[in-house]
């Protein structure tokens, strides 16, 4: 599963690589660089989508996913090669039979698939362990397929692309997390990282990025997408944060009383003064540094006359008075 105290962190491959194997791979070690723990791929078969014409786009879709045995094969046997995991989203129960001997690490329930029943029970009898994005999802819907899957990952989802900063409801990841007491995610389809670095902040286990190579490139999916740099800008905040949090104590650490010696201000005379002076608070100024004297105690002083004299910027000290 998931180390305690890791975010997990998965690279969306999902169609941005066109259908072609070599930039499927490119984008796969571009992952990796980044330092991302799992690279995403999408599984479906087009006649189990849609109707007429929405099997027609499906087909569209299909002709740019990998669709063989064979490629599926290449694709998870690169991610071995690079040492990163290798997960898939799947939508129909012929997909969850195919990949059902790659031996997955997690299979990806998409937010459109959380009221498919079927496919969740026959998801919980392969004992693959389940992400489930809970996009476009009624409490009640939500809640069924937990009963169902029994212990899956629970992504926090908006089902828009691009979704606006305004919607993407960051709260609705932390109720989620508080009802069911399950790991809990975000899948961001914002554009930017911003969301991501919230939700990490707000309790976070893994995050699930769509990624490309090029931002500009035609496409549902590459304007929300991040490219390696902005990943690996995720990855480091994400390994990184705890160190912001701190302990929490409200007293300052030793290396701050270090500089708060020379920080703060101490005790110093104005101005020369003759052996015998009575001190008011015009002879006395407020500096840097600190000289061991607190600055609020000059009132001890006022009134006292010096047993010798003193010149301008001396530090006042208990000895110097009688």
């Amino acid at each position: 599963m998931i180390r305690k105290n890791k975010i997990y962190i998965i690279a969306e491959i999902g169609l941005n690589h066109g259908g072609n194997i070599n930039v499927a791979k490119r984008l796969i070690k571009d992952a990796k660089e980044a330092g991302a723990d799992a690279a995403k791929f999408q599984i479906f078969e087009p006649h189990t989508l849609g109707r007429e014409k929405n099997k027609n786009v499906a087909s569209k879709i299909w002709k740019r996913l990998f669709s063989s045995d064979a490629d599926i094969k290449k694709l998870q046997t690169f991610c071995k090669s690079q040492k990163i995991d290798f997960i898939c989203s799947i939508f129909d129960n012929e997909s969850l039979r195919r990949i059902g001997k790659f031996n997955l690490k997690f299979i990806k329930i998409a937010s459109s698939e959380v009221n498919n029943l079927e496919l969740l029970k026959n998801i919980k009898k392969s004992k693959i362990p389940a992400i489930l994005s809970t996009g476009m999802s009624s409490n009640y819907e939500i809640s069924k397929a937990v009963e169902i899957l029994k212990n899956p990952i629970l992504l926090h989802c908006v089902s828009l692309y691009p979704c606006a900063p305004s919607k993407i409801n960051l709260n609705r990841m932390i109720k989620l997390k508080k009802k069911y007491r399950l790991i809990t995610g975000f899948s961001d389809h914002t554009i930017g990282i911003d969301a991501c670095k919230i939700a990490i902040m707000n309790g976070a286990r893994i995050i699930e990025k769509h990624f490309t190579y090029n931002q500009k490139l035609k496409g549902l999916d590459h304007i929300l997408s991040s490219d390696r740099d902005e990943l690996k800008d995720l990855v480091n905040f994400a390994k990184n944060y705890k160190y912001y949090l701190g302990n929490g104590k409200i007293n300052p650490s030793q290396d701050e009383l270090k500089i708060q010696k020379i920080a703060r201000k101490g005790l110093y005379f104005s101005k020369n003064l003759g052996k015998g002076h009575k001190l008011s608070f015009k002879d006395i100024t407020f500096l840097r540094p600190e000289n061991g004297l607190n600055i609020n105690k000059f009132k001890n002083f006022l009134g006292k006359r010096l047993k010798k004299k003193v010149i301008r910027y001396q530090s006042l000290s208990k000895k110097l008075f009688k």
